[in-house]
């Protein structure tokens, strides 16, 4: 493994970069010199070369290499890959560092699977970071359109890919000089491997603004050439059609429409102009309605004015916060963010240009979830980002899977974007077994958008409660949004004890309930019973049950008199609407001191390992000290 690292003017995160390199599990598994590392001082002037000569003198495995600056990490890059001696190549910049396993993790994944590239997860330090869902063994930029988003070459490379493609970086570039390496690379590669699962990466912008891309970036007349031979290598191996798109995509959003954001009405006139001309190419050259289609209304707006030349427009759209977006309006079944010139007659500029419909924004999300004495209420807020008029809301219930059904149900209105609804599970169209998402409809004039709720972050799903029909709904989180599973209720349907403790010698009274949401009064039978765990012998026992708010009430007295030495649990049974569920109860914090069961028998209640309540009867003290003074009598 080599790990090259450019340095200019890096000297205060140099040493923990390296020291990064240094820590890793890799030297230590594969042995000594599994890793160089190759720096490379391209000019520095704060002392960072002078650092590095330090560091070299202590380590056998870091070389530096000392050279005029280039103006950009290009040729430095260059000069460690030209030196390079191990079976992969790694690019490491000397503001970031890497985490112990980086190394190991990515060279196992590409001996496991003959890949060339392999991307490891990146945190974003200051800064946003390309993040990727899972792990990804074998994988090309066709069937991960996602790889195309980093472009940066702080990835593992199979060194054989570099020399077999001639891969090197383009030089004297201040920026943007790594995105054609790395195009060429992905496209030319046996395959990509994506470690996600293990975060390796550490990428981090610089406290004092210094860095390349903090800056600015290239002036136009270096910048956009370079990015146009990027677009044309991805032309050339890419036929038109929505793959292309997609990729190309990538490159207006993040190469040439943030060219004309804030720092653009800061530039001199001569640097706008030539701005202006290079993005133009690009945009005669490569823009599709499909790349259209995946941009803002602000990237569009910018696209369209290049195009037909629009300068005081575009002088206008610029002028705009990129980070705040406009009002938006609803028309009909349309929804449109209000930039400058929308709707003016003297401009005409299409309407699809301002167009959101398909991608506004919500506000919406679940402050309240509680139980009732009939069902569940939720409250929250619903908007539609930037709209001024309140929707008309509806709660949504949508069963997963199969069959498909739904429930619509109607919310109060407390004021602003607040609402209130309540999910009746004691009606008859309740929702029926299976798992139900929450989901809110907001309807603007023939405008509706459907979005699933989901809890606020501290928001604690309340617990299960017993319904009509015998079942258990369970409120609970499922990725962002809530769900509620509706089961029948099982022997572990949750019974809290209240009390456990002697109604009479030898009578023991159990008292509890199960929460519910059934409605007061509802019918309800209940049983209950003693079983011997030894051989399975069932004693009844007298129980009592009714349905008040919140809660099926149960009180059980089991009389163990006559009973037998062994362990006996108790067990309580009850049928609703049908259905009956047997429900164990728990032992209570504080078990009833042994006590008498009868002539001669003792009653000893005890937790068993499950938390459940159990009695074990055994002959009394008195009964025993008899027998052992007859026995030896008859001796």
């Amino acid at each position: 493994m080599t790990v090259v690292i450019p340095v200019y003017n890096c000297r205060t995160t140099l040493r923990r970069a390296l020291e990064s390199v240094y820590e890793q599990s890799l030297g230590r598994s594969a042995g000594a010199g599994a890793i160089e590392i190759i720096a490379v001082d391209d000019g520095s002037t704060d002392g960072s070369g002078e650092e590095l000569d330090r560091m070299a003198a202590a380590r056998s495995e870091l070389t530096v290499l000392h050279q005029p600056n280039s103006g950009g990490p290009g040729a430095p890059r260059n000069a460690g890959i030209d030196r390079a001696s191990g079976e992969y190549v790694f690019f490491l910049d000397a503001d970031d560092h890497l985490a112990p396993e980086a190394l190991e993790r990515m060279v196992a994944m590409a001996d496991a699977n003959g890949t060339d590239v392999v991307v490891g997860q990146y945190v974003g330090v200051g800064r946003q970071a390309p993040v990727f869902p899972r792990d990804l063994p074998r994988t090309t930029v066709a069937e991960t359109p996602l790889l195309y988003n980093t472009l940066s070459p702080l990835k593992l490379f199979r060194r054989s890919l570099l020399e077999r493609l001639g891969l090197r970086f383009v030089e004297n570039l201040f920026s943007h000089e790594d995105m054609l390496f790395t195009a060429q690379a992905y496209f030319g590669a046996d395959g990509i491997s994506v470690v996600a699962g293990y975060d390796c990466y550490y990428w981090v912008d610089r406290e004092d603004g210094t860095s390349t891309l903090q800056q600015g970036g290239a002036p136009a007349e270096q910048y956009f050439p370079a990015i146009s031979e990027v677009m044309s290598h991805l032309a050339g191996r890419v036929e038109p059609g929505p793959l292309r798109d997609r990729l190309m995509l990538r490159h207006f959003r993040h190469e040439i429409a943030s060219r004309f954001g804030p720092r653009y009405r800061e530039l001199p006139e001569e640097e706008q102009a030539l701005t202006r001309v290079g993005a133009r190419r690009l945009v005669d050259a490569w823009y599709t309605p499909g790349v259209e289609h995946g941009l803002w209304p602000r990237s569009r707006l910018v696209m369209h004015c290049l195009r037909y030349r629009l300068d005081d427009v575009l002088a206008e759209i610029v002028a705009t916060d990129p980070d705040g977006p406009p009002p938006t309006v609803v028309d009909k079944d349309k929804a449109f963010q209000v930039y400058p010139r929308f709707r003016d007659a003297a401009t005409a500029l299409p309407d699809h240009l301002y167009d959101i419909t398909d991608r506004i924004g919500t506000e919406n999300r679940l402050t309240e979830v509680s139980w009732t004495p009939s069902g569940l209420r939720v409250a929250g807020r619903a908007a539609l980002s930037g709209v001024t008029e309140r929707p008309e809301t509806t709660l949504l219930l949508r069963r997963r899977g199969e069959p498909a059904d739904e429930r619509r149900l109607p919310v109060r209105a407390l004021g602003g974007d607040r609402f209130r609804a309540d999910i009746d599970l004691a009606a008859g169209d309740a929702p029926g077994d299976g798992a139900w998402d929450l989901h809110v409809e907001m309807r603007v004039q023939e405008l509706t958008v459907v979005r699933r709720l989901g809890p606020d972050d501290d928001l604690q799903p309340p617990e299960r409660r017993l319904v009509r029909g015998g079942r258990a709904v369970v409120p609970a989180r499922r990725g962002p949004g809530l769900e509620l599973r509706v089961t029948a209720a099982h022997p572990g349907t949750a019974m809290t004890l209240e009390s456990a403790d002697w109604a009479a010698d030898g009578v023991l009274r159990v008292t509890g309930h199960v929460p519910s949401a059934l409605p007061s009064g509802h019918p309800v039978e209940a049983s209950a019973e003693l079983l011997r765990r030894q051989d399975g012998t069932v004693v009844p026992a007298k129980v009592w049950a009714s349905c008040v708010p919140e809660a099926l009430n149960l009180t059980a007295e089991f009389d163990l008199r006559g009973c037998d030495p062994g362990r006996w649990t108790p067990w309580v049974s009850f049928t609703v609407d049908g259905v009956t569920v047997r429900v164990r109860p728990p032992a209570p914090p504080a078990l009833p001191r042994p006590g008498p069961a009868g002539r001669l028998r003792q009653a000893a209640p005890y937790r068993t390992e499950r938390g459940g309540l159990s009695v074990k009867i055994t002959p009394a003290r008195a009964a025993l000290a008899a027998r052992r003074f007859a026995r030896r009598l008859r001796g």
